[in-house]
């Protein structure tokens, strides 16, 4: 691939980027797709975008069976419902000290809130009765499932690659883009999906758009400003080529929200271990996949209790060097 005058879609910084060859790694095909690193805001891309994404999305794609994993909320009593929604509401908001201070008689503190509740928090939640829109979010959005289980009751979600709307136990999924949603939100989210999204100004524009005064985005994504890409290069399991079109830097990211009004107010590093066992097993060449992927089947896995513990450790050691393979960002509207 020849990369003179390859226009970054980031920056537009035209250069002879350097070039990288990356395989399709999560079901082992191996066919190759041309990527390139900005030289100006370091974003790594794929050069050309597959004319017919959907190829690379079979139903067998994790975010797109409906069936893949069971609900993983139990139902709740409404008694219980409303004593543990009592004590979200105080972790979450700094309220109702002596209401949580009776419920925790009888409940323990839901343990949503430790998947979502600095999240929520970062985004300036005050109250259950705010709107939330997930973009991207497969046929069943965990983000939504969570909040919904705290206590929160206006939640949407978007995905254009589901075979159809779908109701999620109250939680209504469209099959559409971002543009084609009416009306405005609270908070609006894209966890690990803004990568797979070709048009990427277009996207914030349209999310800007729908998001109400003092509203929030917050955007969860593969990092190239990391440990990860320095230490594993293309074998980097987030690389995910073709589907990760775009792997942005912390430069990046940020010029992303510059160029359509949002501000960057909050960056949370929040790797795991998937980025360092995920990636030493595309060096050693096991797909993702694989019958003997850990993902599939740890048993069957040649990681050892010890490598796992040394991977975890990489993880931890990257987000607080805030070198994580994997980035949270929180954006406002830069004119408030």
């Amino acid at each position: 691939m020849n990369t003179l005058g390859i226009e970054c879609r980031i920056c537009e910084t035209r250069a002879a980027h350097r070039q990288y060859v990356v395989r399709e790694m999560m079901f082992g095909t191996r066919e190759v797709f041309d990527y390139f690193l900005c030289s100006e805001c370091g974003c790594l891309q794929i050069a050309i975008i597959p004319t017919d994404l959907s190829k690379y999305y079979p139903d067998n794609y994790y975010s797109l069976q409906r069936n893949r994993e069971p609900p993983r909320h139990k139902a709740r009593s409404r008694p219980r419902a409303f004593l543990e929604q009592l004590r979200a509401g105080n972790a979450l908001f700094g309220k109702g000290y002596k209401l949580n201070k009776f419920a925790t008689q009888f409940v323990d503190i839901p343990p949503e809130i430790h998947s979502a509740g600095s999240f929520l928090k970062a985004c300036g939640v005050h109250s259950w009765h705010l709107t939330f829109l997930d973009v991207g979010c497969g046929s069943r959005s965990w983000w939504l499932s969570d909040l919904q289980a705290l206590g929160f009751r206006k939640l949407v979600g978007v995905d254009p690659n589901i075979e159809q709307d779908i109701d999620d136990d109250g939680i209504q999924i469209h099959k559409a883009q971002i543009q084609d949603i009416d009306g405005q939100f609270d908070v609006i989210t894209l966890h690990h999906s803004l990568e797979h999204i070709p048009d990427q100004i277009d996207t914030l524009q349209a999310i800007k758009s729908r998001l109400k005064p003092r509203g929030y985005c917050l955007i969860r994504i593969p990092l190239v400003s990391s440990l990860v890409w320095e230490t594993y290069g293309t074998d980097w399991v987030e690389l995910d080529a073709p589907r990760h079109l775009y792997l942005h830097s912390l430069s990046s990211i940020a010029i992303l929200g510059q160029k359509v009004g949002l501000e960057l107010v909050r960056t949370i590093w929040d790797s795991d271990a998937f980025e360092f066992f995920g990636s030493e097993q595309y060096r050693r060449n096991i797909p993702l996949m694989a019958e003997n992927s850990f993902c599939r089947d740890p048993s069957q896995s040649d990681f050892t209790y010890k490598e796992m513990a040394a991977f975890s450790a990489l993880a931890a050691k990257a987000n607080q060097e805030g070198r994580g393979g994997r980035g949270c960002f929180i954006f406002r509207h830069s004119d408030l």
